[in-house]
């Protein structure tokens, strides 16, 4: 009994100046849709979360829900397209992907709220970010993506006066453009974009994966730590494939532009962010810059 009492106690003592340290601090997570169709690991991620917000860190969430976006296309009798990984976006796309993360992200905000925490929501239409239409050429070809988008500014200023109402903000990769339109935006691109221009201490993706492994089939080959020159390396080499790759360069480009450390967790550990976070060993892949 009392081994087990001194072991809760150390936990508490090892996240002590963490906290000290990340008080005050604004993190960006995104949220992966593949998370948020396990209702455990959802509602752990959104404690964890709430956890943080509680200890005086500052959050904005990103929700992604590709999988429920093609669903809801399927179930229009549409068909989803791809092309190197974005989807391509017509008008009644865009409208379903609207209607789907809107959905996620006001859910978010109000089981955030039953733990009794500040949360509210970013709406495109107060423009905090900006997007302008990808004009996407494959080899010769250029691909009309529809209303797929990439994100050219970020209003800093008014998501840090949200971030003095509200001590966690919720938003979907929607952005506008200056020609009135809504685009539809890679979520790991957009999270990283805010995160770059608010000079974020922490970028953390939440995933259904332990993080940056040499063998996907083999969680053993975790790779706990990494700078952005291995990880341009393992990209290179193929080693990092599929959904990981638009994280890594995200975080790549992130750890470039000032953010200070990027985390891919995976959501199926129970408490993983607070682990992550929390402690000095963590659970996933954290990215860091050179040297």
């Amino acid at each position: 009994m009392e081994e087990n009492i001194l072991k809760k106690a150390e936990v508490f003592v090892e996240a002590f100046k963490y906290i000290k340290e990340f008080r005050n601090k604004i993190f960006v997570i995104k949220i992966g849709g593949s998370i948020y169709q396990i209702e455990e690991a959802k509602e752990n991620v959104l404690f964890d979360i709430a956890f943080l917000s509680t200890i005086g860190i500052k959050i904005i969430v990103v929700c992604g829900g590709g999988k429920f976006i093609s669903e809801e296309i399927e179930k229009k009798g549409k068909k989803t397209q791809f092309v190197d990984g974005l989807r391509v976006t017509d008008f009644e796309t865009l409208q379903i992907v609207k209607n789907v993360l809107f959905r996620i992200r006001d859910e978010i905000v109000e089981k955030l709220n039953r733990y009794d925490v500040n949360a509210g929501k970013l709406e495109p239409e107060e423009k905090f970010i900006f997007a302008s239409k990808i004009h996407y050429q494959k080899g010769e070809e250029i691909i009309d993506l529809g209303f797929v988008g990439s994100i050219k500014k970020v209003d800093v200023e008014y998501i840090k006066n949200r971030l003095n109402e509200k001590n966690i903000l919720v938003c979907a990769p929607i952005a506008i453009g200056e020609d009135g339109n809504f685009y539809n935006v890679n979520g790991d691109s957009f999270a990283a974009n805010i995160a770059i221009n608010l000079k974020n201490e922490k970028l953390i993706f939440i995933t259904d994966v332990p993080g940056i492994m040499r063998n996907l089939e083999n969680p053993d080959t975790l790779i706990s730590r990494l700078t952005t020159s291995q990880c341009e390396e393992l990209l290179r080499e193929g080693v990092i494939k599929g959904g990981m790759i638009p994280k890594v360069k995200a975080g790549i480009n992130g750890i470039k532009s000032g953010v200070k450390k990027v985390h891919i967790i995976s959501g199926n550990i129970p408490h993983s962010l607070l682990i992550e976070v929390l402690t000095e060993h963590g659970v996933g892949s954290e990215i860091v810059k050179n040297g």
